[in-house]
């Protein structure tokens, strides 16, 4: 398997979405690379996925849906991991490394109700389902009379708790929805009034450093302004706090301004307690966003600590 980019062993987790994301690579290594590579499947039950019945803040977030794919690709067991990169913690074992992000889906967070309402629409007293805090700290201060529920599970499992009643509403990423072609309506949330998690909507192609002729296949497969939008986000979360437990959320997104290349990107993170909040958007220049973004990250955590 070594090197072998005639045959590539791909692991997931055995989630719906996450057999979605291999069709979606799938599709984009036949069309832009070729279709006569052969492609081997492993799927794997991550510790995430192992104990559902916890909160995700009680576990710790780092490598709670990677790790075990992470130690499979180090032993050659497969030789590229498939992920949601949102899932994925800022600083990933040594050995392995992102060698693409596929284009960017819907960033945005998405409502999913009973009734097919939005936040502000919904009856007071609500259940609505979330397990991130990031969200569940958004929801109070968009509607502080909401009763926030846990919710763990894949977008199937909660949408089936969504309509069994056991909620009034969950909120799910956007593209996880669009990629299953759920046919329930929900509404999209404007960034604005609910700032997504930092990476989400991005599939990431996760190598072993040494599998050197098969990296270079899997970079070709990687969308440029994805890649820089989702360091960008991903360089700020690791200087704010690289446990990925503070509620923190975030977009960038790459725009030329006056001719010249500039990373718009808006962020909200919150004290552990809900406490503190900053809430803002900056411009970056394409030339040192990287040096920017961490200082940014330094910056916030200061302030909300």
């Amino acid at each position: 398997m070594h090197n072998n980019s005639e045959n590539i062993i791909v692991g997931s987790r055995e989630s719906l979405l996450a057999k979605k994301h291999i069709d979606i690579f799938e599709n984009q290594l036949s069309k832009n690379v070729s279709s006569r590579i052969k492609i081997q499947k492993k799927f794997f039950k991550t510790t995430g996925d192992r104990f559902l019945n916890e909160k995700i803040s009680d576990l710790g977030n780092k490598g709670l849906f990677s790790k075990e794919i992470d130690e499979a690709l180090l032993k050659f067991e497969i030789n590229l991991g498939i992920h949601s990169l949102k899932d994925l913690p800022t600083k990933l074992p040594k050995g392995i490394e992102i060698a693409a992000t596929l284009k960017r889906e819907n960033f945005r967070d998405a409502i999913v109700s009973n009734r097919n309402s939005n936040i502000k629409e919904l009856p007071a007293k609500s259940i609505i389902g979330t397990s991130s805090i990031r969200r569940a700290m958004q929801i109070k201060k968009i509607r502080p009379d909401l009763i926030i529920k846990d919710i763990r599970g894949n977008v199937d499992t909660r949408l089936k708790k969504l309509k069994e009643k056991s909620y009034d509403a969950i909120i799910l990423a956007h593209a996880g929805l669009k990629r299953l072609d759920i046919k329930k309506s929900y509404k999209t949330i404007d960034p604005r009034v609910m700032v997504p998690a930092l990476g989400q909507g991005t599939i990431a192609l996760v190598v072993n450093v040494k599998n050197i002729n098969l990296n270079k296949v899997i970079r070709k497969l990687n969308h440029t302004k994805t890649f820089l939008e989702t360091e960008c986000e991903r360089i700020f979360l690791n200087a704010l706090d690289g446990s990925c437990q503070t509620p923190v959320g975030g977009y960038a997104i790459l725009k030329k301004i006056n001719n010249k290349d500039k990373i718009i990107f808006n962020f909200i993170a919150f004290s552990q307690d809900g406490a503190r909040c900053v809430k803002d958007k900056i411009c970056l220049d394409i030339k040192n966003f990287k040096s920017e973004s961490y200082k940014l990250g330094v910056k916030i955590k200061n302030q909300i600590r």
